[in-house]
């Protein structure tokens, strides 16, 4: 058996220029499928991450309460679910709360409705990492609770510089509006895509812009060590709330989801049930992210169909080449025929070659995909802006080749080779010594 192995892979490129241009089209599906995966990978776990640090948690707590009659978008008792979160979730588990407002914002004659996101700045530390400061700093903006962090692009819309201040009017829970003057304490740019336009300023600024109690918040995320059975403890946690009175929902869609933790702005209604109640409502991050992977996985099948026709055109290649090579090689399975090799060993051989052919030319390929993609990932910064952002990771396309997905894409190209072979392989196996020897002189 080595010896016929042996003899197979030098009969490979018995043939040079045929074999090389199947070769070739081996290696290029190959390359153009390693490259679609490392892009469709790397675009979700960026997607993924970038949510994280900006908008979501592991686990996003939002929702709505009733109070005297109305109800409310928003949460509370925060204490008490930030408590059963600890307990229920473990006490390794981060919760941070933050308050959510949209509101006009007036300077110089200009007006513009932007999302104000409030925090701690002493807890809710994650964004300090992701911004590069044109002006001012961090620091500066914790330091002053009626300080407010912008985005470039919102300062340059203004034309505003650290120090200027502006007047914020809301719409309160309550309908009537309230109006409060923000510190321009920093300037910043970042590279996480969804924090692109994020106005940072202080928790305690915005719930008192709110007139809301002194334990409200919009939504509390949770960040977990460890995200494996997600859905079991997001059921663990809604069981503890509810225990402790809490109503507790979970959306009914991957859009209700996103929408979920994305919340802003107080508003109410009148409640049908007149009773008060806090109706929290519990998102994990892959519900938020339903909506990526169902782009993801459109891109995958445009890919995969792509792929298939190829390997299709490829497929005929190989059983015509392979039908030539047999016409060619009569003489050769004569003699074998004649010496006392059986059939299915000589089909065997002519699959061998075919498989082994495919094998190396898709790893060629592969290989090649892989490195380019490392180089365009770490060596090639691209613009912040425009319509790649989104795939974007500190300024670099975030492609992601992975040894599992380049092996199993390098076995399926040489089993789809071997099946091709197969039965023009297995004809000039069948073929009788006599016949085959008659046929070459």
């Amino acid at each position: 058996m080595k010896d016929f192995i042996a003899l197979a892979f030098k009969n490979v490129f018995r043939n040079g220029k045929r074999s090389l241009t199947l070769g070739i089209n081996y290696a290029i599906v190959a390359f153009i499928l390693t490259a679609l995966a490392a892009f469709t990978r790397g675009a979700q776990e960026n997607v993924s991450s970038s949510i994280v640090r900006a908008s979501a948690g592991h686990i996003t707590v939002s929702g709505q309460y009733a109070a005297d009659g109305r109800v409310y978008n928003g949460l509370l008792r925060t204490a008490d679910i930030e408590r059963i979160a600890k307990q229920s979730l473990g006490q390794d588990a981060t919760v941070l709360k933050r308050y959510l407002v949209k509101s006009a914002v007036y300077f110089n004659g200009l007006s513009k409705r932007l999302s104000f996101t409030g925090v701690y700045s002493g807890e809710d530390t994650g964004f300090k990492g992701q911004m590069r400061f044109a002006s001012g700093g961090w620091d500066e903006w914790a330091a002053d609770p009626n300080g407010v962090a912008l985005p470039s692009s919102v300062a340059k819309y203004f034309g505003l510089g650290t120090g200027d201040e502006l007047v914020v009017s809301a719409r309160t829970r309550f309908g009537a509006f309230n109006t409060g003057i923000l510190k321009v304490s920093g300037i910043y740019d970042t590279d996480n895509y969804f924090m692109g336009e994020l106005v940072l300023v202080h928790y305690d600024f915005l719930r008192n812009l709110d007139l809301a109690e002194e334990d409200a918040s919009t939504t509390i995320y949770i960040y977990l060590a460890s995200t494996a059975g997600l859905s079991a403890k997001r059921d663990a946690f809604a069981a503890a709330l509810t225990a402790a009175g809490f109503e507790v929902s979970r959306p009914k869609s991957d859009a209700e989801a996103i929408s979920a933790v994305s919340a802003a702005s107080q508003k109410y209604e009148d409640d049908d049930q007149m009773r008060d109640r806090v109706m929290p409502k519990l998102s994990t991050i892959d519900e938020v992210l339903g909506i990526v992977r169902s782009i993801v996985v459109a891109v995958q099948g445009l890919g995969a169909l792509v792929a298939a026709i190829m390997l299709f055109v490829i497929a005929v290649s190989v059983f015509i080449n392979l039908r030539m090579t047999i016409n060619e090689r009569l003489r050769e399975i004569g003699s074998m025929r004649a010496m006392g090799v059986e059939a299915p060993t000589v089909t065997g051989l002519f699959v061998m070659e075919g498989s082994a052919l495919a094998v190396m030319a898709a790893a060629a390929g592969s290989v090649a995909a892989a490195l380019l993609c490392l180089v365009v990932r770490y060596a090639i910064p691209l613009p912040a802006g425009g319509s790649l952002a989104i795939f974007l990771d500190s300024g670099r396309l975030a492609l992601a080749p992975n040894l599992g997905d380049m092996l199993l894409l390098v076995a399926a190209i040489g089993l789809i080779a071997a099946a091709f072979s197969f039965f023009p392989a297995r004809r000039g196996g069948r073929i009788r010594p006599v016949e085959a020897l008659n046929a070459t002189f």
